[in-house]
This record gives structure tokens, C-alpha cells and sequence, in this order.
């Protein structure tokens, strides 16, 4: 089942808050659970794409300097 998630973008000066789907690999997201641990979402006001932690029904913004340390 394809779940959407509470967000806010996390680009500066961008300050749009809404419920998105995950913007890729959607086929890991149609079973009852995610099948992965991250996620990634666009934004709709700046396209801005960017990465999550998916924590059950939760997500956690990935910030670069995790993205370059794992």
C-alpha cells in the first residue's frame, strides 16, 4: 500500500510542508511495509529532491554531511 508522508522541504528559503508520496522506486512501497530505509521525495513549490529516513509511519530528513560520512 502506498503511503505518504508528512514533510517539509528542507531547501532554504523554501518553506512548503505537506504530504508527499515517495518520488522513487515506488514498487518498494506498494507491499505493507517499505521494503527500503530511505526514501526520496520532490518537492512541488522548488523540485528540490531530497533524501529520508523512513522510521515507521515517520521520516527523517537525510542532511548532507550524512550523506558524505556513510
Amino acid at each position: 500500500m502506498l503511503t505518504s508522508y508528512w514533510v517539509s522541504c528542507p531547501s532554504l528559503g523554501c518553506h512548503w510542508t505537506g504530504s508527499l508520496l515517495p518520488s522513487r522506486d515506488t514498487d518498494s512501497w506498494k507491499g505493507p511495509r517499505p521494503t527500503i530505509a530511505v526514501a526520496r521525495f520532490e518537492c512541488p513549490q522548488c523540485h528540490n529532491e531530497w533524501r529520508a529516513h523512513v522510521h515507521g509511519d515517520d521520516v527523517d530528513p537525510i542532511v548532507e554531511d550524512e550523506l558524505v560520512t556513510q
